[in-house]
């Protein structure tokens, strides 16, 4: 073969060894995915009534986090709850922050270091891939974020390799079951879809946490595990 003809082929070559990305979906399994939030929005996620609307001292108190844990706050846009599971943590732990916006890392960034922070691990995903390191986690945080996913199934595929045998993820959604919750329709989930999605995918529901004012939480272990 020419050397101009291996120079022509190459990135043919190339692409076909890349793996396929999947296409994005529009619905799964009955539910209407919603569109990811964009970075602009971020000052709503940090809110100063935020915590009275959503409880959310008390949803990181039922996280039980322990100094040590390695942990991912998946979907972590400005650090809201990255920089307090941090410090949860302590500098022996770590917390994995993952998003697809690089604005909102740079945001997360920005408030972390004003904070003195370092146990902090960034990670730029993909919509189909968390890109966590294999058996990392021993739980995954996943705070109205779930429902955005285009790609739900390789998601959760790709968060329970990374979670360690007796790690858990934890579903925090707004309940659709109840029509005073002040969110949009494509915004919430009943209890009984996210029990079907992560059931089918692989999980098992071990807990629950009801005595959130708006939300649903939700703890799955990896189905087949004590």
């Amino acid at each position: 073969m020419s050397r101009l003809l291996s120079l022509l082929l190459f990135p043919l070559l190339l692409a076909a060894q890349q793996p396929a990305v999947p296409p994005a979906l529009t619905e799964y399994q009955g539910r209407t995915i919603a569109q990811t939030m964009h970075w602009q929005g971020a000052s709503w996620l940090i809110r100063h009534k935020r915590d009275r609307e959503e409880a959310t001292l008390q949803m990181r108190e039922q996280l039980k986090l322990k100094p040590g844990m390695s942990v991912c706050d998946m979907g972590s846009g400005n650090g809201y709850h990255t920089i307090p599971m941090a410090e949860a943590v302590g500098k022996d732990g770590k917390v994995y922050a993952v998003e697809v916006q690089p604005e909102m890392i740079e945001m997360l960034h920005k408030r972390a270091a004003e904070k003195g922070i370092t146990n902090i691990v960034s990670i730029i995903g993909e919509m189909y891939d968390p890109k966590l390191p294999p058996a990392s986690c021993d739980m995954i945080l996943l705070v109205d974020v779930y429902h955005e996913f285009s790609h739900p199934e390789q998601m959760l595929a790709g968060m329970k390799k990374a979670l360690k045998p007796d790690g858990v993820i934890v579903m925090v959604e707004f309940r659709s079951e109840d029509d005073s919750v002040p969110i949009k329709a494509e915004h919430k989930m009943t209890k009984a879809q996210i029990n079907k999605e992560l059931t089918s995918n692989g999980f098992k529901l071990v807990r629950e946490f009801d005595g959130l004012p708006w939300q649903h939480m939700m703890f799955f272990g990896i189905a087949g595990t004590k």
